[in-house]
């Protein structure tokens, strides 16, 4: 059977796993080929088409997972699971008449000491600098290959295979003993990026281990999962005892990953983490699960995982790195979970708004842990008064609109954390509410579900609502509205509104072409409108004030008008002026430096 080739045999070639899609001629070329699907789809070159002709299809969706190659071409030797153990943690005999002392290290502080007591052939360990001889280490391989004492066993990669029980010829008594004799105290197995091709490859090694807990298949392309009665049963005693099982990066069908879980009577803990899932179809999970993995996969929403609502005993769920973005699509109904779910994980996602948030509270009824980083939302988050949030707002708020969460990004939250939270939440709404119309009011509140609870446990808000107030995150509260006129004549005007973005060298430029004056000439001073007492002496007088009983200069107070001038520069204007109107004045620099303007003039 090892050199036939057949559709979704396994290969290894240099390495590299692959699986047959497709055997026999292509266009335009002499002789067969075999048509493979690399398991690392940046290995090939194409999807399994050439010039313009598709001969097979690929699991992975990538551009570019397949090859063609010549089934001349010698693929790496496959090995039994015995062999594969004794590669891994026996590589190296050792003689039946060994002996070694106790294991010890040895420092040496002097230049060349180690040459005298390593060969010559071996680079000396050092540990910060200082040279360590190896003693002891020939016993520790010993103890290694001690492999009946094994409780936790890595076989990840080593193209094993089990060609003996596939098909019925597992249910006619072949599979032997060999795992059990070789390492029968094994509690965890990883079976992870080998040849297997069915499932019964691993029933076969799973039930000979009676102490095994965890098992991991991650990595495999099984072509066939199907059992028949007998052999259900069969696997559901070698399956007894297993507890977590990880199945990543397979690219199994839900409908076939899900039955497999039926084979496992005690399962509680489940990974399926990288099967480019982007929905879940209708056939159910082992119900005894409690810790459901599903990350990174290609999940949109909430409602695209519904089945998973169904799981009576489920406690924890990760989707983490996934595209969520809205708990449900068009025309589905809002999936509802077990209250048993407390912990559930959104982190590297692609929720962008708090709506999403707030229905979390429904969808989870018993959530209390949530963590939901690495969001568009928290990215580029705003108060209603234009104030630039932070991270630290954005967790603030968010435990703020989850009323139940005891956990927030692994954070517990305190009393006091929540106390000041929701304070704050609080006031943001009544901010909202003041820079809206009016007549938005009622709308701003109902999109905050938990306003009033909020006000019932903190009083309800006083909104200082201002007369003409423009909403900061407004395409309006971002513009000035400027008046500039010619100091030399005021007739002449310009009005314009400018993104408060705008540098002055920018503003210089506009004011100097609808002025028809160079922008270097021009002088910009804003006048504020706001005026400011200066004291003067007189020094002129009449007959009249001689005969004042002060002999001495009188001191006068008058007042003028405060201007600020914009400076020339890559300083944005709204750094300058304070306010959406304001009042410019033009003053031209004509020549020898002397500014043309009405200059005002004191009374005395």
């Amino acid at each position: 059977m090892s050199s036939e080739f057949y559709i979704g045999k396994r290969l290894s070639y240099d390495g590299r796993l692959c699986t047959v899609r497709y055997h026999g001629a292509v266009q335009g070329t002499k002789g067969e080929w075999l048509g493979v699907e690399w398991d690392d789809p940046t290995r090939g070159k194409h999807a399994g088409g050439h010039q313009g002709i598709k001969y097979f299809k690929c699991l992975h969706p990538s551009p570019t997972p397949a090859s063609f190659i010549r089934p001349t071409r010698r693929p790496d030797t496959p090995q039994s699971f015995t062999q594969a153990l004794k590669s891994k943690y026996a590589s190296d005999p050792l003689p039946a008449d060994f002996r070694d002392p106790d294991v010890h290290i040895v420092f040496t502080t002097q230049p060349g000491d180690h040459l005298k007591k390593n060969p010559p052939h071996r680079a000396p360990i050092k540990f910060s600098g200082k040279v360590a001889e190896e003693v002891g280490f020939d016993k520790i391989r010993k103890q290694l290959a001690q492999l009946s004492e094994l409780r936790i066993i890595i076989l990840d990669g080593l193209r094993m295979w089990r060609p003996d029980v596939r098909g019925g010829a597992w249910m006619q008594g072949k599979g032997g003993n060999d795992v059990k004799e070789a390492c029968p105290k094994a509690m965890e197995l990883d079976l992870s990026r080998n040849l297997f091709e069915e499932w019964r490859e691993v029933a076969s090694i799973c039930e000979q281990l009676e102490r095994m807990r965890n098992l991991r298949v991650d990595g495999n392309r099984f072509r066939d999962t199907t059992l028949s009665e007998e052999e259900r049963e069969r696997c559901l005693k070698a399956f007894a005892n297993v507890h977590t099982l990880r199945l990543e990066e397979n690219l199994l069908p839900w409908e076939e990953l899900a039955r497999i879980t039926h084979l496992f009577p005690t399962l509680s803990t489940l990974g399926a983490s990288s099967n480019l899932y982007t929905g879940l179809t209708p056939h159910a999970l082992n119900p005894t699960i409690t810790d459901l993995t599903l990350e990174d996969n290609r999940i949109p929403s909430l409602s695209a995982i519904e089945c998973l609502a169904k799981l009576p005993n489920l406690q924890r769920l990760i989707l983490k790195s996934n595209k969520i973005s809205e708990i449900k699509a068009l025309d589905l109904p809002l999936p509802i979970f077990s209250p048993t779910l407390t912990e559930v994980d959104f982190s590297f996602n692609e929720i962008s708004t708090w709506a999403f948030i707030e229905t979390l509270a429904h969808v989870f009824p018993g959530l209390t842990s949530l963590r939901v980083s690495h969001n568009p939302l928290y990215e580029s988050l705003q108060s209603p008064d234009g104030r630039t949030l932070t991270a630290d707002d954005g967790y603030m708020l968010t435990l703020a609109r989850l009323g139940n969460l005891k956990t927030l990004n692994h954070s517990p939250i305190n009393p006091k954390e929540r106390l000041n939270a929701e304070s704050y939440y609080l006031s943001m709404i009544a901010k909202e509410v003041q820079f809206a119309p009016e007549n938005f009011r009622e709308q701003i509140l109902k999109s905050h579900p938990r306003y009033a609870w909020l006000c019932e446990e903190y009083g309800e808000p006083d909104v200082q609502r201002k007369a003409n107030a423009v909403n900061p995150n407004s395409l309006a509260a971002r513009l000035l509205r400027i008046k500039f006129y010619l100091a030399a004549d005021k007739s002449r005007t310009y009005e314009a509104e400018i993104p408060m973005s705008c540098t002055a060298y920018t503003v210089l430029g506009m004011v100097g072409k609808n002025f028809s004056i160079k922008p270097l000439k021009c002088r910009l001073l804003w006048e504020t409108g706001d005026w400011m007492p200066v004291r003067s002496n007189v020094t002129d007088f009449d007959a009249e004030d001689w005969a004042s009983d002060d002999s001495e200069d009188e001191a006068r107070v008058d007042r003028v008008m405060r201007e600020v001038e914009i400076v020339p520069g890559t300083r944005s204007i709204g750094t300058w002026i304070d306010g959406s109107e304001a009042v410019v004045r033009v003053e031209i620099n004509r020549e020898n430096g002397v500014w043309g303007h009405v200059a005002a003039k004191r009374n005395a």
